[in-house]
């Protein structure tokens, strides 16, 4: 089955725009594009590919993962296809829309409150469930297949379309897009190239060394610091706040009709007050719109002039 060919090779974009009087641009990876909708979709078949390839992934086995959404729905979809029956541990403050189309793929969704433990106390429980039915885990915080993953897709494709890319802003999920893409494209310019890291403002643990807090940036900004991130590669860490975010993303989707995901907010934002650093700076929207139907970015643009997101010109778009 060549299940790659709806995988990855994702368009790619240049947003022009105009802040503090500068103009500048930031290009973007759109990953809605992929299988089941968002950039997830890459690790999760790498894995299962590699994993049954080398008997780590058993026919029939069931699969285990705690996840925020994305990585969730990607197994979900996936393992169908390949006839895994999937179990997913996430936290219960996640959108309405990711759980649903979990289960739509069959899957098994296994909700966790904050009085549960949140995230680490869904990590405890999918081992433990994992053990007694004998799953494979793919473990995406811990995983070098993760990183890799996204160091031959993702990074490989940015690189021959932006060859003088020399910079690369993403938000810490489980730190495989930041570390894999950013590792890549150092490796193609190593003298000039910088990595930036993107924290919610309210649950900042690297900049801020915050233990713990909430957020409205789904997909990033779990309350623990995943083994695959290697923070000496990273040379700055930029704080954006979750409504600053969330109306960036409303604002791209009234004035330019393209859709993304509250986490594509954050991302183009860090861009943005990155920008001066670099020529060329790169990041991605990681899914779409659809998902956060039930939450904060469906409502209407907040023209609050304090927000850095309203004080960006938005000017247009070219499809690379």
């Amino acid at each position: 089955m060549n299940l790659e060919k709806l995988i990855g090779n994702t368009p790619l974009i240049k947003i022009n725009y105009e802040y503090e009087g500068k103009k500048g641009s930031v290009y973007a990876k759109l990953e809605f594009y992929n299988y089941s909708g968002s950039i997830k979709d890459r690790i999760a078949w790498y894995i299962i590919e590699k994993e049954r390839a080398n008997g780590n992934l058993k026919e029939g086995q069931a699969i285990v993962e705690v996840t925020s959404g994305n990585t969730g729905i990607a197994f979900s979809a996936i393992g169908a296809l390949y006839g895994h029956n999937v179990h997913i541990f996430m936290p219960d403050w996640v959108s309405i829309e990711r759980r649903k189309i979990i289960e739509m793929y069959g899957a098994h969704v296994h909700l966790v409150s904050r009085e549960e433990g949140g995230f680490k106390g869904a990590l405890k429980m999918a081992e433990k469930f994992a053990e007694e039915i004998g799953a494979y885990r793919p473990l995406q915080f811990d995983n070098p297949l993760n990183v890799e993953a996204q160091y031959n897709s993702t990074g490989k494709e940015i690189v021959d379309a932006l060859p003088d890319a020399d910079g690369f802003v993403s938000g810490i999920g489980t730190g495989g897009t930041l570390m894999g893409i950013g590792k890549r494209l150092k490796d193609n310019n190593p003298e000039n190239f910088k990595l930036f890291a993107l924290e919610p403002s309210t649950l900042s643990i690297l900049k801020m060394g915050m233990e713990e807090g909430s957020h409205m940036i789904e997909g990033i900004g779990d309350d623990f610091i995943p083994s695959i991130l290697e923070q000496d590669l990273i040379d700055d860490i930029v704080l954006i706040h979750d409504c600053d975010a969330i109306n960036m993303s409303r604002r791209i989707a009234k004035e330019f009709g393209l859709g993304i995901g509250i986490s594509g907010g954050a991302n183009f934002l860090a861009s943005v007050l990155m920008g001066d650093n670099c020529s060329k700076i790169v990041t991605v929207f990681a899914d779409d719109n659809k998902k956060y139907v039930t939450t904060k970015l469906s409502e209407k643009v907040d023209e609050d002039s304090k927000l850095i997101s309203n004080k960006i010109k938005l000017i247009d778009f070219e499809i690379i």
